[in-house]
């Protein structure tokens, strides 16, 4: 066997066992969505044979991988000067990719875009640059692409490039002419490869990772081995999501067990991250975790789950018990590009992306909630490091279809879990509720009979569902 091909043996099976030791380690964690990398850049910078080599290794080594249609070899607009070839082409990108999200994010570890919304901010920023897209509109189109419904979904962008001469030897290299395209041309490629540098610098802050590779000098094999070793590491880092938390000298020492927000110093508190069994041990620390209670109009029916057993440990509180919300963890990803980084904004958005991972419902907790009750139990060391942040949300349960993650909950069969009870149901079986739920129920109801109490009608204020009259 010659060198080159020992060498080339030494570099697969290094990466194959990388990828062995990986799905281990990804397959004893609950999944929440698939890493989402997107590959865009210069043309003929190799990205596409990068995309190709990707995820066949994936596949074969057990990873569920997808990878999006790359739509403008597909697109119907014929100039690709128009702004509209480049519309076409994202939009239909972000429909597929919505689509794959919404339907089947359980289903895959990894979503590959070949030419997404990255890109057709790269080519919009060129067509600006030169005159074939005016500013109101560019405007309102990076404004559309920068949402965060998009950009916080895509955990890497590749950028791709290679100068010049090396893309056209490239496109000239399996072709019978040397007649330059209409975008394989020096001045175009030499302008667009600034363009795609620039732009990365531009939103650097906004998306979660950008990395520029310049392939000029590398060959087909190093390309594919440095990028497939590097999302192997980066599927590896985030197995271990980091969470928010804050220190527990935040909270004053005399809080009872439920409270309002605005009782504390907590409007100002901005939350540092680690990765979440770093934290779980650290008895300073206080973890956050947003939680929503699905109730009808009438208040008087709620959704109730259970969580599966793979998901809790014997000692959790929430292990075998009823409860009444749903809800989890501030992640790291859900601070990233906002303006607003205090407690109470993030944890509205941590609660909106959960409530998608977890049901499948859209929700938005509303700007006008902003002294929501706490709950924070200190009777073992696992419930003195979490703290409830309760919201509610009113429910047509007739018509609206909760799909609970199959991972995260029990469903079907008899178990009451992914139901809707009445009240009296509930108060018959709250010996096995667990500590957050009995406290909600209790100011939800009294003991007696289900009537409201006061504490729920002082609840119902704090969540801006009723107006208390004056006195």
């Amino acid at each position: 066997m010659k060198r080159q091909e020992k060498e080339m043996l030494h570099i697969i099976r290094n990466l194959e066992g990388l990828a062995a030791k990986v799905l281990e380690l990804k397959n004893k964690s609950i999944p929440r969505r698939p890493i989402v990398i997107e590959f865009c850049g210069s043309p003929k910078s190799g990205k596409s044979s990068c995309i190709n080599s990707l995820s066949l290794f994936l596949r074969r080594n057990k990873f569920r991988t997808k990878v999006l249609t790359e739509r403008a070899s597909v697109c119907p607009v014929a100039d690709k000067y128009d702004p509209s070839f480049n519309i076409w082409t994202v939009c239909s990108a972000i429909a597929e990719l919505t689509e794959t999200l919404s339907n089947n994010s359980k289903d895959f570890d990894i979503i590959i875009l070949d030419r997404g919304i990255f890109d057709a901010l790269c080519w919009f920023n060129w067509l600006k640059n030169n005159d074939n897209l005016d500013q109101e509109n560019f405007k309102s189109l990076e404004t559309f692409l920068i949402m965060n419904k998009w950009r916080t979904v895509i955990d890497l962008i590749y950028v791709f490039t290679a100068i010049p001469e090396v893309s056209l030897e490239r496109e000239y290299a399996s072709l019978l002419t040397r007649k330059p395209g209409s975008i394989m041309c020096d001045h175009v490629l030499s302008s667009y490869k600034s363009c795609v540098e620039d732009a990365s610098k531009k939103y650097c802050d906004i998306f979660q990772g950008i990395k520029i590779y310049d392939t000029s000098k590398k060959s087909l094999d190093d390309v594919n081995h440095d990028i497939t070793k590097n999302i192997l590491e980066i599927i590896q880092k985030n197995i271990d999501e980091k969470v928010g938390y804050f220190s527990k000298s935040e909270l004053p020492k005399n809080l009872p067990e439920t409270f309002y927000f605005s009782d504390t110093n907590l409007e100002s508190v901005t939350l540092e991250y680690k990765i979440r069994d770093d934290v779980e041990v650290d008895d300073d620390s206080v973890q956050p975790i947003p939680i929503l209670i699905m109730t009808n109009k009438e208040k008087d029916k709620f959704l109730v789950v259970k969580k599966n057993k793979k998901t809790t440990s014997k000692n959790s509180p929430e292990s075998d018990r009823l409860l009444l919300y749903v809800g989890g963890h501030i992640r790291e990803e859900d601070s990233f590009g906002v303006l607003d980084t205090k407690l109470l904004n993030i944890s509205k958005l941590s609660l909106k992306r959960e409530i998608k991972e977890e049901t499948g419902l859209n929700y938005t907790p509303p700007r006008k909630i902003k002294n929501p009750l706490c709950i924070w139990m200190r009777d073992n060391d696992r419930s003195k490091k979490h703290l409830a942040i309760c919201y509610i949300m009113e429910v047509d349960f007739s018509r609206t279809k909760v799909k609970l993650d199959k991972n995260e909950f029990i469903s079907g069969g008899n178990t009451k879990s992914g139901k809707t009870l009445d009240i009296r149901e509930i108060l018959k079986c709250r010996k096995d509720l667990e500590g957050w739920s009995k406290l909600i129920l209790k100011a939800l109801t009294n003991e007696k009979g289900g009537n409201y109490s006061l504490p729920f009608w002082f609840f119902l204020w704090a969540m801006g569902w009723i107006i208390l009259p004056k006195l």
